[in-house]
């Protein structure tokens, strides 16, 4: 049985992604459907957290994502080729030879290229942790934390979801849902690769829109199926079902704004759980039903 990859994300933050995410993993868990969530926002992760924090840790990795030079300089012959390769800067000459700007570095490795006298070897640099763990709704969840100042957050979310991918083939999981980051840089796009199908989240104002057409623009190149969902639409209805229109996206639902979203936050609870027979609650029903009718 094939896995269907669900990924929620917006081209910007705030507009409900978690929200939507950590509902829709509860969905289908109490509907049955055996699932997997993977939180993608590795500097922000806050996905375990909405699905009532973590029971119990599965496993926890070390992720070392990176490369950095170490300067040998026994062999160096000072002719500052690598501080001229380097495009980040990340090097300067002191009087042993070029000194490594660690904060600097991106750990493309063109320095140890150009030196004529292999004075510049590599070492592996701890970018960020790995761990997967069932909440206390017993969902299963795999989530990363990118280090702080830690690079390469894509290849990181990468990480995630092979994992994520290896873990759900022998546990005959139905559905990875993907909670992603913000924007659309690298890792929304490693979010994407490989989707069945993208869920665009949205919200009345301007910001939410134009982040929403890039998203849908890098979604169109991946050749991946998108959708709208309209958070909070009752703010501004009318301005949210014009820029709609405009985006030429099937909506899939419309979710109002209700304060108690904000105490299904403070409760670490999904309002599906925690009020079952709210207007909010109706509506993601509803919209997750039609969900599922896309899918069969």
């Amino acid at each position: 049985m094939s896995i269907c990859e669900i990924v929620v994300a917006s081209g910007k933050g705030g507009t409900g992604k978690t929200f939507i995410a950590s509902n829709l993993a509860y969905f289908l868990a109490k509907s049955n459907h055996n699932v997997i969530a993977i939180d993608a926002d590795v500097e922000a992760p806050d996905l375990l957290l909405a699905l009532g924090g973590a029971k119990g840790i599965l496993w926890k990795n070390e992720y070392y994502g990176a490369e950095v030079p170490i300067i040998d300089y026994k062999r160096c012959m000072k002719c500052w080729k690598c501080i001229e390769a380097c495009r980040f800067e990340a090097l300067r000459k002191g009087e042993r030879g070029p000194i490594v700007d660690y904060n600097s570095c991106e750990g493309l490795g063109v320095c140890g290229l150009v030196c004529p006298v292999d004075a510049i070897s590599f070492k592996p640099r701890r970018t960020g942790l790995l761990y997967a763990a069932y909440s206390s709704l017993d969902i299963l969840v795999i989530t990363g934390e990118l280090d702080l100042g830690g690079k390469n957050s894509g290849r990181l979310v990468y990480e995630l979801k092979r994992k994520a991918y290896d873990l759900g083939k022998k546990l005959d999981v139905e559905y990875l849902i993907v909670d992603a980051a913000p924007g659309i840089g690298c890792p929304v796009i490693s979010s994407l690769v490989g989707a069945s199908l993208l869920i665009i989240v949205v919200e009345p104002t301007p910001q939410s829109i134009k982040g929403a057409q890039r998203l849908l623009t890098l979604a169109k190149l991946l050749d991946i199926r998108s959708v709208l969902v309209l958070n909070k639409y009752d703010l501004n209805p009318g301005y949210l079902g014009k820029a709609a229109s405009l985006l030429g996206v099937p909506v899939l639902g419309k979710i109002r704004y209700d304060e108690m979203v904000v105490s299904a936050y403070t409760s670490m609870t999904p309002i599906l759980m925690l009020a079952p027979g709210s207007a909010v609650s109706r509506e993601l029903k509803t919209t997750f039903e039609r969900l599922m009718g896309l899918l069969t």
